[in-house]
């Protein structure tokens, strides 16, 4: 998965319309260039890459709305959902397909063979969605959506007579301490295990946090990064209990159809399936748990609103900020400890 490229040009002190259009153009740019790559069936991690392209463009849209005239960019916001919903499609449908072969390498002797025509279906699906993915990237449709992007933007970010101006540094403070709240928010969804809605929309709150994080960084330094990666880290945990959830209420149709046609070989197999996932999420949500405590207990939450809520200070990086931010910045607490792998 490729990086988000930092915007070298980027002015924290200028106008926020200056820096909103800078960082729109710059992050469809990145989406457009994953385009040939996302195409190449053989290497999944080509749809893994502009997927989460689309995902930083979609979350600074999402962060900047409240700043933009929003008519302007209307019809092309449809097209961009349509296209990470295509890119969506077929990376889930890679990791389920990747996650299963890797539980038929660990299942008992006996059971493989009756997953593997489960494993096919899910491979007839995906065919499916690439085909659908190949039709929505067609150079021509892609090329006018940018197009029709730039035009956007620039209608969008145009100065309205009268209208408050402020800071792009300005606005990343309350773009982050939105996101904060409805984090924290969420948050109680831990407590309640079998919410599953809940604890879906608390991983989604995660990400967007710490999108927006990693977005405004170049406004508040370096050390901001130990925020994004405790956060990455219950993302993590999250995401993978929400695949189990996902899979766990797939799986029902499969083991009724089963018993229905009397496949006993595949229904084995399927209910040991059930078993194993259900308890793959009981750990998945004990990581989870375990990372929002430790969240807590190191007071991250208010460490990151005072190192936001003080722009002076913060935007000279004097060492008072850093001594604040000393726990979050140290590799042994921003998990840079070889755990899981970054979230999209």
């Amino acid at each position: 998965m490729a990086k988000a490229k930092r915007i070298k040009s980027l002015d924290c002190k200028a106008l926020a319309s200056e820096g909103i259009k800078l960082v729109l153009l710059t992050r469809f740019h990145e989406l457009s260039g994953f385009q040939e790559v996302a195409l190449d069936w053989t290497d999944p991690e080509g749809v893994h890459s502009m997927r989460v392209a689309s995902r930083r463009l979609r979350s600074a849209l999402r962060d900047f709305m409240p700043y933009l005239r929003k008519r302007p960019l209307a019809p092309v916001l449809k097209q961009l959902r349509n296209i990470a919903d295509a890119l969506g499609e077929v990376r889930d449908h890679d990791v389920a397909i990747e996650a299963l072969e890797k539980m038929v390498a660990h299942a008992p002797a006996q059971l493989p063979s009756g997953l593997k025509p489960f494993i096919e279906t899910k491979k007839n699906v995906r065919e499916q969605a690439r085909d659908e993915l190949q039709v929505i990237l067609e150079a021509s449709e892609l090329t006018e959506l940018e197009s029709e992007f730039g035009a956007g933007v620039d209608d969008a970010t145009a100065t309205r007579s009268g209208s408050p101006a402020i800071s792009f540094l300005t606005m990343s403070q309350e773009v982050i301490l939105e996101r904060l709240k409805e984090f924290e928010a969420l948050s109680n969804g831990l407590l309640n295990p079998f919410e599953i809605e809940t604890l879906h929309r608390m991983r989604i709150a995660a990400k967007r946090l710490r999108y927006a994080i990693e977005l405004f960084q170049q406004c508040w330094g370096r050390s901001m990064s130990g925020y994004a990666k405790r956060i990455a880290r219950i993302q993590t945990a999250l995401g993978d209990l929400h695949d189990c959830d996902v899979w766990i209420e797939g799986l029902g149709k499969h083991i009724i159809n089963a018993r229905k046609h009397k496949q006993q070989d595949q229904l084995t197999a399927l209910m040991w399936l059930l078993s194993h996932l259900v308890k793959l999420r009981t750990r998945y949500l004990r990581q989870a748990f375990a990372r929002w405590r430790e969240w807590e207990t190191h007071e991250a939450s208010e460490k990151l609103r005072a190192a936001v809520s003080n722009r002076e200070r913060t935007s000279r990086l004097g060492p008072a900020w850093r001594v604040v931010n000393k726990n979050l910045s140290s590799p042994e607490h921003t998990g840079v400890d070889g755990e899981g792998a970054r979230p999209e």
